[in-house]
């Protein structure tokens, strides 16, 4: 069923439809925006609602279904609407989130390979086995304070 922007409106099979306030002013967000190009629809069946495309050659195109109608699902329109400004690729978005967590595991792994390797090259210049090792100084703060 095709969700209206109007408070109330009668449905031949279920009767009287009422649309709570948060709901009715997304509907009219993209009622608003996109005119008839992109309607809402309820599927009563499985209590969804459906952003469908109504293509200039007649055909109708899941956008995406969610089980919540609010500000996110519109901001999932914007970001999914290639011609708008809050357009963002979904596959860019995927390989960016994945970078992130590469470098994430990445600083992470050569924390703990530095950690080893001080501890390394402790006992290799202890042991009297690599004298060509600098030896770290620790300068206390405030040193040059004077």
């Amino acid at each position: 069923m095709e969700l209206h922007a109007v408070k109330a409106w009668y449905d031949q099979r279920i009767g009287m439809v009422t649309l709570e306030d948060d709901v009715l002013s997304i509907v009219r967000q993209v009622r608003e925006r996109y005119g008839r190009k992109i309607t809402i629809e309820l599927d009563e069946d499985r209590g969804i609602y459906h952003f469908v495309e109504h293509g200039d050659d007649h055909t109708d195109r899941l956008i995406f279904s969610t089980p919540e109608l609010d500000g996110r699902a519109y901001e999932r329109l914007l970001r999914s609407d290639s011609h708008g400004r809050a357009y963002q690729d979904p596959y860019d978005a995927a390989e960016r989130d994945q970078d992130r967590l590469n470098e994430l595991k990445d600083q992470q792994f050569g924390e703990k390979v530095k950690e080893t390797g001080e501890e390394l090259a402790h006992a290799l210049r202890k042991d009297g086995k690599a004298p060509y090792f600098p030896t770290p100084v620790a300068i206390p703060k405030g040193i040059n304070d004077a």
